[in-house]
C-alpha cells in the first residue's frame, strides 16, 4: 500500500476543499513523489447533456495528474445529485465498504502519496455506513479539515467536526482556514488561530480569498450550465467576478448594475428591458434564464458591444446554485489558474507538514 495518505475533508461545498486538494498534489509533485487521487464518494456535478453521470472534481485530477485508473475505480461510489437512495437498495453496507476498500487498495499500491478528497461533509455516505472518518479509519488516515471563514462561528464548525470524527477514532491531523477575507487574516492570526490550538488542534494554513482563483470568464460559465450564446460571442473571455440578479424595474437596475464591476447579470430571457439596461451599462455577461428568448432587438446591440448573452433552461435560483459550485473550479487545461492556486497554498499553509 502507499506510504502516505492525505484525506482532506470538509462540511461545505464552498470551503475550496477541491484547489486545495489539487494544489497540495501538484505540490507534492514538484517534489519528485509519485501522487495518486482518491474520492471514495462521488457526486455528479455535470451539467453537460451525455456527461451527467461524472464528477469533474474526478475528471480533473485524473488529467492534471496523469492517472491510469479508469474514473470508477478512482471514484467507486457515486450520488445521483439529490435523488440517489433508489441507488443504494440492493447491497448491506459492507458491499460498499468491501468496494471502496478494493478500489483504495489498487489506487495507492504504487504511489508515495495519495490525496484523498472526501465529499461534500463529514457525514455524507453514513447512509451506507462510509462517513468520512470512518473511511479515514479504515484506510488508517488522518483528516486535514478545510473550512472557510466567514466569521468566528468557525471555531463551532471546528470544534463539532473534532467531536464526531473521535466518535469513529478518527483523528484531524490539521485545520486549514481558506477563502479568508484579506480585511480579516490579521485577526484570525492573532485570535482564531491560537483558540483553535488550544483545543489540541494544529492550524497550519490561513488562506486568504484570491479574487483571481475565483474571477470567471463568460464563456467558462456557460460551458458549465451548458448554454447557449445567443450573440456577443466575442465577449466569451471576459471576466466575471461579480453575480447579479436583475428583478427590479430598468431605473433601480441601472443604479445597481453602475456600481459593480464586471458583473453577470443573471436575469429571464423576456426582460427585455432588463437586458438593455445591463448591455448600457457594461455587464460582462447576461444569463437569460427559463430557456425565454429575448426580443430580436437585442442581439445585434449585444453583438456590438461584445456581451455574450447565455440562454439556459433553468429558473433564476437554481442557476445561481449552478453557477455557485463553479465558483474557484480549476479545470485541467487552466494552468494559469492552477499555479495561482499553487502558490497560494505554498505561501499560506505549512504544505511540508502534511505532505511528508
Amino acid at each position: 500500500m502507499g506510504k502516505k495518505t492525505v484525506y482532506v475533508a470538509s462540511n461545505d461545498d464552498d470551503s475550496g476543499k477541491s484547489i486545495v486538494t489539487l494544489a497540495l498534489a501538484m505540490i507534492a509533485k514538484e517534489t519528485g513523489k509519485t501522487v495518486g487521487y482518491f474520492k471514495p464518494i462521488g457526486m455528479e456535478t455535470s451539467l453537460t447533456p451525455g456527461r451527467e453521470a461524472v464528477d469533474e472534481d474526478v475528471e480533473i485530477f485524473k488529467k492534471a495528474l496523469n492517472l491510469e485508473f479508469e474514473s470508477e475505480i478512482l471514484c467507486p461510489i457515486m450520488l445521483r445529485g439529490d435523488f440517489f437512495l433508489d441507488d443504494f437498495t440492493e447491497f448491506n453496507p459492507s458491499h460498499y465498504i468491501e468496494k471502496i476498500n478494493s478500489a483504495f487498495k489498487a489506487v495507492t499500491l504504487v504511489k508515495d502519496i495519495t490525496l484523498i478528497e472526501g465529499p461534500r461533509s463529514l457525514a455524507t455516505g453514513s447512509f451506507i455506513g462510509c462517513p468520512v472518518p470512518k473511511l479515514a479509519r479504515e484506510f488508517n488516515s488522518e483528516i486535514t479539515l478545510v473550512l472557510r471563514f466567514t466569521d468566528e462561528s468557525v471555531v463551532d464548525e471546528v470544534l463539532q467536526a473534532k467531536e464526531y470524527c473521535a466518535r469513529w477514532n478518527a483523528g484531524i491531523s490539521c485545520v486549514l482556514l481558506n477563502r479568508i477575507p484579506p480585511d480579516r487574516v490579521e485577526d484570525v492570526k492573532v485570535k482564531i488561530k491560537p483558540f483553535i490550538e488550544r483545543q489540541g488542534l494544529k492550524v497550519l494554513g490561513l488562506i486568504p480569498e484570491e479574487a483571481k482563483l475565483s474571477a470567471l470568464t463568460a464563456g467558462e460559465v456557460c460551458d458549465f450550465l451548458g448554454g447557449k450564446v445567443l450573440a456577443g460571442f466575442d465577449g466569451l473571455e471576459n471576466i466575471i467576478e461579480t453575480i447579479l440578479i436583475g428583478a427590479m424595474t430598468p431605473e433601480s437596475a441601472a443604479k445597481y448594475f453602475q456600481k459593480a464591476r464586471n458583473e453577470l447579470v443573471v436575469t429571464g430571457g423576456d426582460r427585455n428591458d432588463i437586458i438593455l439596461t445591463a448591455l448600457e451599462t457594461g455587464a460582462s455577461a447576461i444569463i437569460l434564464t427559463g430557456n425565454l428568448y429575448p426580443s430580436a432587438k437585442v442581439l445585434p446591440r449585444a453583438d456590438e458591444l461584445k456581451t455574450p448573452l447565455i440562454l439556459v433552461p433553468y429558473d433564476t435560483y437554481t442557476t445561481l446554485q449552478h453557477i455557485n459550485k463553479v465558483i474557484g473550479r480549476v479545470k485541467p487545461k487552466d494552468v494559469r489558474r492552477m499555479q495561482i492556486a499553487v502558490e497560494l497554498i505554498k505561501k499560506n499553509v505549512d504544505w511540508k507538514q502534511i505532505l511528508e
